[in-house]
């Protein structure tokens, strides 16, 4: 994680280096190991180096091509060094002595923009190549480096976090009243919008040209639709490359300057990353502290039906079957909801998405930086890769009209207990049927349906507007949030189109000093599972099959065969109660915004954060749960943001 800008003056005027030095001293708090910079008079590129890796040391960006017309800096880590060292034909001792960002560089000068397919890891870069006289704007395939563009008459600044560009004076400080309706929405993030005006993102797995005359080509170098998968005879050939590719992500994740940490749940996906990294630890004589979030004391947990709210005991259980992991509780009894958004407004630059679960991640990241740690692992992704339950292919096996699979599949999901026979039917039918039908069926068996304007704080005049109809259209999006009819179609909606999580770790570098790292995201696994066939996730009534074959060993079976899952935050009714009357003088505070003003229903936030139930029973229905722990807190998150950015702390 590391802080990069640039400036380039089209018009050939003095000043882009001037403009660079104030980028970089906004970002310095990204970095702090090592600033540079390098003004070759109408653009200039800076680094902020955070030392993150143990190869970070070699560091010596900006980098210079070797023939003098190509010049990069990079926020980066590489993943597969060796193999590129291979192939660029690098000696051993030159791979010991260089960044990643010479990996990358080096790659660029032999195969030029076809090296992007050939880097594996996360990324964000800027290259500017003085003979064609075009600058390169590049992400990684899943985003985790943020980068942000901004464009005038003559010219173009560029920097990791959007803060860089707001130390210019010639940006204002405005929010992008499109990007926050959708944010509010909770729509996918489509389309180059950030949150603040006249400031677009890179997006993920794309290459921005700038040329000399202004003009931009946006490509989009990564093509996520492309089944890479390999294809094997024998199902259990897939097991063992999932396993070996998994541990290699692992391997190459623990690649660090300081001591290892761990977000550890009672769940598959955090729990496999966890035991997983504690074993390769453990080569090394190495150990790991692995930080399990547990309710308040005393606080009632409302119950939810195929959930529990404790997740402590089950951690426990796994922690104890690997002698080097240092197992820690955290309960957050100090912290109240709402005390880091002030925090993750500067840092971070995005509305918090749920304050609950943000309030014992950042507390988690506290600790573990207090107890000497440079990396928290988690598992974010895990389940859309690593532990992919697979029910979707009941709709794909419906769809193909394999009805006798399709039955045998459902009879052994029923004796296996995983659903109702009602369940597995809807699971099965109700992605092929048509909204006004899925929504017949839903009143019918008494169940609510999802309106935009009451599980989000929008307004409802915007949520029911035709302008707001149609753009949900074209982006694809549903808000009736039908069950899925393709677990790739899945992935590729949750893994491609959410893009906050090169903000939130960098965040996190920045008040904490540590890396945030997801093994469960790792390129190279998305692409192994980008088309393989879905009998590896879904077989023979057993949901997770891939997951619990190559890995039902290293976890408690307990945790292996478990019916219910975790409940992230169960203690929320609690904590929110607690600090209903700071979030209510938030929402006030927030009528000095007149974008939250225009955007959002604050007469009706106002109304739930008074109305609050007193028992927290009555919150543990869906639809007190949406309204309160969604729309409410989403709500609060999104009017403290505007506030900061509109309002200053009126």
């Amino acid at each position: 994680m590391t802080g990069v800008c640039g400036s380039w003056h089209l018009d050939g005027a003095p000043g882009a280096g001037d403009a660079c030095a104030a980028m970089q001293r906004a970002l310095a708090i990204y970095g702090g190991y090592r600033s540079d910079r390098i003004d070759l008079g109408p653009i200039a590129l800076g680094i902020e180096l955070a030392h993150m890796l143990p190869e970070d040391r070699f560091d010596r960006q900006p980098l210079k091509g070797a023939d003098g017309g190509l010049y990069l800096v990079a926020d980066a880590r590489i993943d597969n060094r060796p193999e590129l060292a291979e192939a660029l034909g690098l000696s051993a001792d030159r791979t010991t002595t260089i960044g990643d960002a010479d990996y990358i560089l080096a790659a660029w000068e032999r195969w030029g923009e076809e090296a992007l397919d050939r880097l594996k890891g996360s990324f964000a870069f800027i290259m500017w190549d003085a003979r064609a006289r075009i600058l390169r704007l590049v992400r990684d395939p899943l985003g985790q480096r943020p980068l942000f563009v901004h464009r005038a008459p003559g010219r173009i600044h560029v920097a990791s976090m959007a803060k860089g560009l707001h130390a210019l004076p010639d940006i204002p400080r405005a929010p992008d009243a499109e990007r926050m309706r959708d944010h509010i929405a909770l729509l996918p993030q489509v389309g180059p919008r950030s949150f603040f005006a006249g400031i677009d993102r890179v997006e993920p797995g794309q290459m921005l040209r700038i040329y000399g005359d202004g003009r931009t080509d946006q490509v989009d170098w990564y093509d996520r639709t492309q089944d890479r998968s390999p294809r094997f005879a024998r199902v259990d050939d897939y097991v063992d490359a999932f396993r070996e590719l998994f541990d290699r992500a692992i391997a190459d994740s623990l690649r660090t300057t300081g001591g290892v940490a761990s977000h550890l749940s009672a769940g598959r996906d955090s729990g496999l990353v966890s035991v997983s990294a504690a074993a390769e630890l453990a080569k090394s004589g190495r150990r790991l502290t692995a930080y399990t979030h547990v309710p308040l004391p005393g606080a009632n947990l409302p119950p939810v039906t195929g959930r529990f709210g404790n997740e402590g005991p089950g951690a426990a259980r796994a922690a104890a079957m690997y002698p080097n992991i240092d197992h820690v509780l955290v309960d957050c009894a100090e912290r109240t909801v709402g005390d880091e958004f002030d925090r993750h407004f500067f840092y971070c630059e995005y509305p918090v998405l749920n304050p609950t679960n943000s309030l014992w991640d950042s507390e988690i990241a506290r600790q573990a930086a207090a107890r000497g740690a440079t990396m928290l692992l988690n598992g974010q992704f895990g389940n859309m890769t690593v532990s992919t339950l697979g029910t979707q292919r009941l709709a794909e096996l419906v769809a193909r009209g394999r009805l006798l699979r399709w039955s045998r599949e459902v009879a052994a999901l029923h004796r296996n207990r995983h659903d109702s026979l009602r369940g597995l039917l809807s699971v099965s039918l109700v992605p092929h049927l048509p909204i006004p039908i899925v929504l017949l069926l839903r009143r019918l068996f008494g169940r609510q349906d999802y309106v935009v304007s009451e599980y989000t704080a929008l307004r409802e005049d915007l949520a029911r507007s035709e302008t707001f109809r149609s753009h949900v259209e074209t982006i694809g999006f549903d808000t009736h949030f039908r069950a899925w009819g393709d677990v790739h179609a899945m992935r590729r909606m949750v893994l491609w189109r959410v893009d906050h999580l090169g903000q939130h770790m960098k965040g996190m570098l920045a008040a904490t000093g540590l890396d945030s790292r997801d093994p469960t995201s790792d390129i190279r696994l998305v692409e192994f599972l980008s088309g393989v066939p879905t009998d590896v996730f879904l077989r023979d009534g057993q949901t997770a099959w891939l997951f619990n074959q190559a890995f039902g060993d290293r976890l408690p079976a307990e945790t292996v065969e478990a019916r219910t899952k975790g409940l992230q935050s169960a203690d929320w009714p609690t904590r929110m109660r607690q600090a209903l009357p700071a979030l209510r003088s938030e929402l006030e505070r927030a009528r000095h915004s007149p974008t939250a003003v225009a955007l959002m229903d604050m007469d009706g936030l106002l109304a739930d954060a008074s109305a609050f139930p007193e028992s927290d029973a009555d919150l543990a229905n869906t639809q007190h749960n949406m309204r309160y722990h969604i729309r409410l807190m989403r709500g609060v998150s999104v009017a403290h943001f505007l506030r900061k950015l509109e309002a200053g702390n009126r």
